[in-house]
């Protein structure tokens, strides 16, 4: 689950004004430090890039055979340059 999907489901369990309390804050909390340990660094992304961008080529499926890629392209816009260029060469080379 990545952390946009982790604030709207919250933000849809509690209604408008309704208080957090301190258990779910803790909650809340614990889960984003798991979601931190499951997070790619950029070098290691850089490393699985090559076989991300050739299994999105082939099958288009590669957001959901490995989802954290997916996420950290999407928050890290200098691994998304790369594997934009990385996608265009391999597109235009076929």
């Amino acid at each position: 689950m990545n952390i946009k999907t982790l604030f709207l489901h919250i933000q849809n369990t509690f209604a408008p004004g309704q208080k957090l309390e301190d258990e779910v804050v803790l909650k809340f909390l614990s889960v984003l430090e798991k979601a931190r340990e499951d997070e790619l660094s950029c070098s290691e992304m850089f490393a699985r890039l090559d076989e991300f961008v050739e299994t999105e080529i082939q099958t288009k499926d590669a957001d959901k055979i490995t989802p954290l890629i997916r996420e950290h392209l999407d928050m890290c816009p200098d691994c998304c340059e790369e594997y934009e260029a990385l996608l265009a060469v391999l597109e235009n080379t076929k």
